[in-house]
């Protein structure tokens, strides 16, 4: 009998693994594009119109041709989508059906074309192409420098002070990132500055001291979260650390009677006691909602010449009949317009978007997700005495939702596929 003197085949183990690579880089065409739709967010020219819309079709083509991941981001986005359907719902009791047409139709390309923007860029990208964008406005602005303190572009200098504080953010952000490039942390350090000059210039001090507040944590970051990070355990006893300290001066502070520090930091800020008259424009605003408490007047159901109290809060605040106006206050522009029930939707998608963004600090507290993240503290704060986020496109939308959106890419390579790993003993 015949017996083979070739030894067996040794066993081997195989793993069946999956396969990923890095996301293709957005072409530079295509950030060019997002950097012109970015510029004239910040620009409120009526001129540039055409412009606009050129890019929104062009974003929307990308939204076609890339379907499958943005409309992954979509279903993955579905709190941002809340307002905007229900104020779509709202055609049906608003006294002013005809004039709602524009308002919805941009109330629903806002999260549509920033899903588009988180869904193409990565946050880096995005918070540069912001950065540049705010630069050219910057530019921009400079034949206005002498009425910076009226708003320059805009109907008032809180709103374009507010504009200087992100380019300011962002500039800073960018120059404290090691992985940028130099040349361009050494410009958007220029341009720290200059922000803070027009923002003096605009004579707004709340924007000015968010500014400097977030200018100061975001160095903070820098400086000494970086090490703290490396030690096991210390990010969370020196955020509760932190923690202690403020609930301990808040108890101090409200154990004190007849104190007077509030009264003392709004006249520090400039300001009094009734906020620069928002409190009667809340007082107003509470009469308007308690005729319509739980749907609200509907989407552009108050500011019109035929609505009494919008004309009266218009003569309180000297300004011309029929002014489209604020409340100063996003909540109650909300709850005005779209009752408790879309109330209770904004707050979800600020609280959904708000989450995200800290979770996402949390597992990696890199310079970029800092800035997002002190960005989206800064425009919420702003939720209570603005009405900015309550409107369509602007870049406090944009912040204070991108956080949120770009959790999703937190980490995430492209999946390619399975492969078969075989391991033979030696």
């Amino acid at each position: 009998m015949l017996q083979s003197r070739t030894a067996p085949f040794p066993p081997s183990n195989v793993t069946t693994v999956k396969v990923y690579e890095e996301a293709p880089k957005t072409p530079l065409w295509e950030q060019g594009l997002y950097v012109v739709w970015l510029l004239f967010i910040f620009i409120p020219d009526g001129r540039f119109g055409p412009i606009r819309y050129l890019c929104i079709a062009g974003m929307l083509a990308l939204t076609f041709f890339n379907w499958q991941q943005v409309l992954g981001r979509m279903l993955q986005a579905w709190p941002l989508f809340l307002v905007p359907l229900f104020a779509t719902l709202s055609l049906g009791w608003t006294p002013y059906p005809g004039n709602a047409s524009k308002s919805l139709m941009l109330l629903l390309l806002t999260p549509t074309l920033l899903l588009v923007l988180a869904a193409r860029l990565r946050p880096s990208e995005f918070m540069r192409l912001t950065m540049i964008a705010g630069w050219l406005f910057t530019a921009y602005s400079l034949p206005l420098l002498s009425v910076f303190a009226a708003g320059g572009f805009y109907p008032a200098k809180n709103i374009f002070a507010f504009q200087m504080t992100i380019v300011a953010l962002l500039s800073l952000g960018t120059f404290l990132d090691q992985d940028e490039r130099p040349t361009l942390r050494l410009v958007a350090l220029g341009f720290v500055p200059i922000a803070f000059v027009f923002q003096y210039l605009a004579g707004s001090a709340t924007a000015l001291v968010f500014a400097v507040l977030g200018c100061a944590v975001l160095v903070g970051v820098k400086l000494v979260w970086g090490n703290v990070s490396r030690v096991r355990h210390m990010r969370t006893l020196t955020m509760a650390f932190i923690a202690a300290i403020v609930l301990t001066l808040a108890l101090i502070v409200l154990s004190m009677p007849d104190n007077s520090f509030f009264k003392d930091f709004l006249a520090m800020m400039g300001k009094d006691a009734t906020l620069t008259g928002r409190t009667a424009f809340w007082d107003y605003a509470k009469m308007a909602s308690d005729q319509h408490p739980w749907f609200g007047v509907g989407i552009e159901g108050f500011w019109n010449p035929a609505t009494a109290i919008a004309q009266s809060i218009n003569v309180y605040d000297h300004k011309a009949v029929g002014t489209y106006h604020s409340f100063h206050s996003a909540f109650w522009e909300i709850r005005v317009h779209y009752g408790l029930v879309g109330l209770g939707m904004f707050i979800f998608s600020i609280a959904w978007a708000g989450l995200r963004t800290v979770g996402l600090w949390l597992k990696d507290g890199n310079i970029v997700n800092s800035t997002l993240l002190v960005l989206f503290i800064i425009v919420f704060v702003s939720c209570f005495t603005e009405s900015y986020t309550a409107r369509n496109t602007s870049m406090m939308v944009y912040f204070l939702y991108f956080g949120g959106l770009a959790a999703f890419r937190q980490g995430e390579p492209k999946f390619v596929g399975t492969a078969r790993l075989v391991e033979r003993p030696a």
